[in-house]
């Protein structure tokens, strides 16, 4: 019985057991086309077939030596997995529509196919660099006499042929099959979990690569993913850490970050999410001496969100509002710029309340005070703020000429 959280550790610990001698690495290309083909054809017919020792033996080959084969061998074998996964996910979707056939018979096969993604894409995604390395030819730079070649690290999206495709079209299957009652597919929620955890691990890990995260098809099926995980799957600790975490080591997901929430937000009844993640930042200090990168990274984070979710923003910003007092000054330029942004929100409300009206005159006390800010980017981008909410459809005739 395949036992996948035993078969994870045994990938932390080193190379898991596989009982065969076949290896990809160094084999005649023709022999490992024909594997491939023989391997393929097993799981076209029937996706379950992974469970056959023999044939998991030679996937497991397959994902140990993604790092040593042919790029095209490479995509070809991802290509299989994707479709022999898809196939899978059919056949749970039948059988949990279909009375008297018992679901879990499916949860090994499940569970072989998220261990093989877990192995191959890893193994991938971290030898990707060294693989371009060594099969690009030096290409001499004008101006560049040592030949050294000028493409820089390269992400896996460019060694293997349709790498980031498949990908985004194995994360749109895992989307499809965390939509269905998966509590009815394994015997016990810890068993469940560490087989979505498999995918949320790997999530994570394409975020961290630029190619990834800029592209929208991927990060539209990625954060998707994400939403499914908190609503269904009781993600929402677990996929805060990963937000907070990101703003504070990759300032390429500063705004991905704010569509994540704004996505859970106004989609996936993500609103503890959100509060979560801004009560979170709200706790923090951030200083502009020792601390680079975090108040950045978090400054246009919240900036993006007040522009995409400013209810949001809004049910957090009693706790937030420290930050006008940040020893980093870009948090006060920050929190003054989200400030604009609400103000405008709460302008165009149709229903104009008291409270509504008392809070954008508050905002606006909040404005007029910065300009005193000892630091020149703070004042000037209060000087933006300005401009950009007297230039909006809200007027603002008592508060107006004050500003101008």
């Amino acid at each position: 019985m395949f036992n996948l959280h035993e078969q994870l550790l045994s990938l932390q610990e080193g190379e898991p057991k596989i009982h065969t001698t076949f290896t990809f690495d160094g084999v005649d290309s023709t022999i490992a086309k024909r594997t491939l083909n023989e391997l393929t054809d097993k799981l076209v017919v029937n996706g379950e077939n992974i469970n056959n020792e023999a044939t998991f033996d030679k996937l497991m080959c397959f994902a140990r030596d993604v790092a040593a084969m042919d790029p095209k061998l490479v995509a070809r074998g991802l290509d299989m997995l994707v479709t022999g996964f898809e196939n899978q996910i059919k056949q749970v979707a039948s059988t949990l529509s279909t009375p008297g056939y018992d679901p879990t018979r499916h949860a090994e096969a499940l569970d072989r196919y998220a261990f093989l993604f877990q192995w191959a894409v890893e193994r991938g995604e971290s030898t990707a660099s060294q693989s371009r390395t060594a099969q690009a030819k030096p290409r001499k730079r004008r101006g560049n006499a040592s030949g050294t070649s000028s493409s820089g690290a390269s992400t896996v999206a460019e060694v293997v042929p349709g790498w980031k495709g498949k990908l985004l079209d194995l994360y749109v299957h895992v989307q499809q099959l965390m939509q269905l009652p998966l509590g009815r597919v394994w015997n016990s929620v810890p068993e469940r979990d560490t087989f979505i955890g498999v995918f949320m691990r790997l999530a994570h890990k394409a975020m961290e690569n630029p190619a990834y995260a800029k592209d929208g098809d991927f990060q539209t099926a990625l954060f998707s993913t994400l939403c499914v995980w908190l609503q269904n799957y009781n993600g929402l600790y677990s996929l805060v850490t990963m937000i907070t975490q990101n703003l504070q080591h990759y300032e390429h997901l500063c705004e991905a970050m704010a569509q994540l929430v704004q996505l859970a937000y106004d989609e996936y009844g993500g609103t503890q999410l959100a509060d979560e993640v801004l009560r979170d930042i709200a706790a923090k200090s951030f200083s502009s001496v020792h601390d680079k990168s975090g108040p950045k990274n978090t400054a246009r984070f919240l900036v993006r969100l007040s522009q995409l979710a400013p209810k949001a923003l809004l049910r957090q910003m009693g706790l937030l509002i420290r930050h006008l007092d940040s020893e980093a000054h870009i948090m006060r330029s920050a929190m003054s710029d989200v400030i604009g942004h609400l103000m405008l929100y709460l302008a165009a409300q149709e229903e104009q309340t008291e409270i509504t009206k008392n809070q954008i005159g508050e905002y606006f006390d909040i404005i007029e005070q910065r300009f005193q800010d000892a630091h020149y980017l703070v004042r000037a981008k209060v000087l933006q703020v300005c401009q950009f909410v007297c230039s909006g459809p809200a007027k603002f005739p008592k508060r107006r000429p004050k500003l101008v």
